[in-house]
């Protein structure tokens, strides 16, 4: 029997978590309405923490009355106790704000109420709290994985945006800082290709391929009797004529510049826009009058204007009189016309004083004025020419444009250079080839001298030339600058094109700043849930060893467990 007792003794009680409330109460360890209880004992514990003196401990900042429990009150009675021994009476019991806390501790043990609130606090920890906190630390990292994936992609995007940008650029010799202005900077370019081309063309190299073909066609395509025409008509008249080699913008293009210099200084036109103003005030005495004051055109002193603006203010009661007492104005009021006399007589006949409007003195200089906004325009049209730098062909004008700039030209021009290009590298293949060298050298035993002393190396050399010649026609660069000078569109187009790779990579670095921005936001919301984890698992833990102890206590020192998933999620912590 005792050995049956012993084991009995040392038997382990395992509880499930989440039924540690209703087996409590079946025990009847705890009354069945212990979360009345519990709501009044929280209401009082509410009402304690707003008298707590919070300045004894930093930890009395961040309580708060909903998760302020048995555990928290018995850690402030012991803080309050430690900090004022003196305050208890001669029961030995402690006072004030002390014994507040202790009357709630001794709440708590009474009829072990604090197990039923432990055991509401571990299945809602358990079961929601943390399980949630988890996930939303798990969510944050994923999404700050993926924003880190995300920024790896676009700082990809935006650095080969950049290199196409670069490319883009390079390939038409600008720098990217203002494209329009330096495309239209680079138009002017033009007339040292065209001269490179010319110089190519007409070098000795060109004129040796020119006459190896021409001799070659005379031999071996031409009849006996016959005069060959020819070849390559296009490659000699640029050769015997060589081409203009100027060039000038079309009237779209050099709007373009003068809009260019007129945005520059556009802030210094708003400003100075009020002097612009025309009021239509006669410089000399020659011109017509604009304004029309009907009194007629007099060439009137200060004197004048002082004697009318004088009988304007007093006239005579019976009729109207002007006493003129400078004869030099009674002259020229004398030189009146038909209108003015007419209306004088009007005034006489109705016995009405009709008041004559004064002259207004704008105290306007018309000399400087017209002196000032000559300079201005000077200099404006100086600043277009500036930025332009390149004439516009006007009708007035007629200077012969390069024929470089005509499209036919150019085609007819490649059409000769590609065949003498061909002819040449068909007879650098003919004369490397050992199949053939037998026969190349029966062919060449009669063929004209001048076939038979270019070898190898001179071909080479020829094609170098050639090749070199084709490259600066045909590169994109050459056609650009060609269709720039021709075409506003294409320009527009070309500007536009430029800028949506340069304005692609301002958009991607403008994302990734939006992810540092998000992850920084992800990170502070992390910062804040990593405390809220650990403080609810870490409840959870002393709550459960708290339960363990008193109900192993209470059941005469038998260990008891609490089992359930309570275990995995201290555990994984």
């Amino acid at each position: 029997m005792q050995n049956n007792s012993s084991d009995m003794q040392n038997l382990p009680i395992d509880i499930t978590y989440s039924r540690l409330g209703e087996w409590l109460i079946d025990r009847k360890r705890i009354s069945a309405d212990w979360r009345k209880r519990l709501s009044l004992l929280r209401a009082r514990i509410a009402s304690a923490l707003k008298s707590l003196p919070k300045d004894l401990d930093p930890w009395f900042q961040t309580l708060d009355p909903e998760n302020t429990g048995y555990l928290e009150a018995k850690r402030i009675c012991v803080i309050l106790s430690e900090s004022t021994p003196e305050i208890r009476n001669i029961f030995g019991r402690l006072s004030g704000a002390a014994g507040e806390w202790e009357a709630i501790v001794r709440a708590f043990e009474k009829d072990y109420l604090y197990l039923g609130e432990a055991a509401q606090i571990i299945v809602q920890n358990v079961n929601y709290e943390i399980p949630y906190e988890k996930k939303q630390v798990l969510k944050i990292q994923q999404q700050m994985a993926d924003l880190d994936r995300k920024e790896a992609e676009l700082k990809r995007s935006a650095n080969a945006s950049a290199m196409k940008y670069q490319e883009a650029c390079q390939e038409l010799g600008l720098q990217g800082e203002n494209v329009r202005l330096e495309l239209l900077e680079m138009a002017k370019t033009l007339p040292s290709t065209f001269a490179e081309i010319v110089e190519i063309l007409c070098g000795d190299s060109v004129q040796k391929a020119l006459g190896f073909y021409q001799t070659f066609v005379d031999h071996a395509h031409t009849e006996k009797g016959k005069v060959a025409g020819n070849v390559l008509p296009s490659l000699r008249d640029l050769r015997d004529n060589p081409p203009v080699l100027d060039v000038f913008s079309s009237s779209e293009i050099a709007a373009t510049a003068v809009h260019l210099a007129k945005e520059q200084e556009k802030t210094f036109e708003v400003e100075v826009s009020s002097n612009d103003i025309d009021w239509n005030i006669n410089t000399t005495a020659d011109e017509t009058a604009v304004i029309d004051w009907e009194i007629g055109t007099i060439d009137q002193s200060e004197t004048c204007r002082n004697d009318k603006v004088e009988q304007t203010l007093h006239p005579t009661s019976e009729k109207m009189e002007f006493v003129l007492q400078d004869d030099t104005v009674k002259g020229g009021f004398q030189s009146l016309d038909t209108k003015n006399d007419i209306i004088d007589r009007n005034v006489k006949d109705t016995g009405v004083s009709e008041p004559i409007q004064p002259e207004i003195c704008w105290d306007i200089s018309i000399e400087d004025a017209s002196v000032a906004a000559t300079e201005e325009t000077m200099e404006r049209e100086s600043s277009a020419h500036h930025l332009s730098n390149f004439p516009e062909a006007t009708e007035n004008e007629k200077h012969p444009l390069s024929p470089f700039l005509d499209t036919e030209y150019r085609n007819e021009l490649l059409d000769d250079l590609f065949e003498l290009k061909a002819f040449l590298n068909q007879r650098l293949v003919e004369l490397g080839s050992q199949e053939t060298s037998s026969l190349q050298h029966q062919v060449q035993a009669v063929a004209p001298p001048v076939l038979q002393q270019y070898g190898p190396d001179s071909l080479c050399t020829m094609l170098s030339d050639l090749s070199q010649a084709i490259s600066l026609v045909t590169n994109r660069k050459t056609r650009d600058l060609i269709m720039i000078l021709n075409s506003k569109r294409f320009l527009d187009r070309l500007e536009s094109s430029l800028n949506q790779k340069k304005q692609y990579e301002v958009k991607l670095l403008e994302s990734m700043q939006e992810v540092s921005k998000r992850r920084m936001e992800l990170r502070s919301s992390l910062s804040s849930l990593w405390p809220k984890q650990e403080a609810a698992i870490s409840r959870t833990r002393e709550l459960k060893k708290l339960c363990e102890t008193s109900l192993s206590a209470m059941f005469d020192g038998r260990p008891v467990n609490m089992i359930g998933e309570i275990n995995n999620i201290l555990g994984q912590a």
